[in-house]
């Protein structure tokens, strides 16, 4: 089974996105000037990220849009 990873994807005070992702040792965040730039990013973050673990190589991202 592959891990799901929740991305809370928030409006930014100053225009745009910022997005969070909790992950087991840490997490990512990012942001974007649209939705789509924003999820685009958290998937380059992430993929960043679990270069450090290479035991996780298939997973799945699921995008929540809080406070809009």
């Amino acid at each position: 089974m592959h891990p799901v990873y929740i991305v809370i994807i928030h409006p930014a005070e100053e225009g745009g996105y910022w997005a969070k992702c909790d992950m087991p040792n840490g997490g990512c965040t990012t942001q974007g000037d649209t939705i789509q730039e924003t999820q685009e990013n958290m998937f380059e973050s992430i993929a960043l990220f679990l270069e450090d673990y290479p035991d996780i190589t298939n997973y799945f991202l699921t995008f929540e849009l809080r406070d809009a």
